[in-house]
């Protein structure tokens, strides 16, 4: 083999070694600038207590290398905005989504807007609308109440009136749930596809989920008039569309039983109980 073709050879493999040289330093090179790539975080301004209901003045963003950035580290101020620390936080720390309580534990005091207050009413399966109410629905509330008048001392019931108490409410929570659950209540055996029965529970099923209170979101004022509502009569409950727009109260007047039955002659209230339920082997009278 001659001289000149040794050195040519010697040349291409010095040639190929420079270039994976050159390729190793480059793509490490890359990964480090990589890793330094500033990132934006939310951080703690100042120190965090547990328990506290957060606002933009609770954080800041700043830059950091990507290598350093925590996992679940929040980007964005307004992901922190309303939401309650489940843990305390140090000044200048990387504020985690971890760091918050669930939804679900948060309570029903977050969710009542700031002029209300949360008010519960007692109410039955008929009265609030087959139990078809659902946290987060807006309501009408209706009192029904007796009329009458006091003879030798004692009130003596001449009649019936019914009122639109309070008009678009939210409702806050069904019972104790204060998420929006599931549809109607079905069992297995019942969901056979065009079953009438498909959504309806069982009378001998023990009804856990049946509705017992619904609470509303008040002012203080409606709270005074709901309260003494339901203490001189019987409440109930109108569920509105939600494609209905929200808008000012109706002028509603009140009905008596006259105007329901477009006579002028009395109208003897219904005797109570209302109507008698029956429970497998329980009977419950409905007042």
């Amino acid at each position: 083999m001659s001289k000149s073709r040794l050195v040519l050879i010697s040349l291409g493999v010095a040639l190929f070694a420079l270039l994976l040289v050159y390729s190793y330093i480059y793509k490490q090179e890359k990964e480090l600038l990589s890793l330094a790539t500033p990132i934006k975080v939310v951080v703690a301004a100042k120190d965090i207590p547990e328990g506290v209901l957060l606002d933009e003045t609770f954080v800041e963003t700043v830059e950091v290398p990507k290598k350093f950035v925590q996992p679940g580290a929040l980007t964005r101020p307004a992901e922190v905005l309303d939401r309650v620390a489940a843990v305390p936080m140090l000044k200048g720390s990387q504020v985690l989504d971890s760091f918050f309580r669930p939804a679900a534990e948060e309570g029903v005091a977050r969710k009542i807007p700031a002029d209300k207050r949360a008010y519960s009413i007692a109410v039955n399966d008929v009265t609030a609308v087959a139990g078809l109410v659902r946290p987060g629905d807006f309501v009408d509330v209706l009192v029904t109440a007796q009329t009458g008048s006091m003879q030798q001392g004692k009130a003596v019931a001449e009649g019936s009136i019914a009122r639109v108490l309070l008009q678009n409410i939210l409702v806050l929570a069904v019972n104790q749930r204060s998420t929006a659950g599931a549809g109607p209540r079905v069992v297995t055996s019942q969901q056979a596809a065009g079953g009438l029965a498909s959504g309806v529970s069982p009378e001998n099923q023990k009804s856990q989920d049946a509705v017992r209170t619904l609470t509303l979101a008040l002012g203080a004022e409606d709270v005074q008039k709901t309260a003494l509502a339901q203490e001189i009569g019987s409440l109930s409950v109108a569920l509105r569309s939600s494609w209905q727009k929200a808008e000012p109260p109706l002028p509603l007047a009140n009905v008596n039983a006259q105007q329901v039955l477009g006579t002028e002659k009395t109208v003897m209230p219904r005797a109570r109980p209302v109507w008698t339920e029956f429970r497998g082997s329980e009977e419950f009278q409905m007042r």
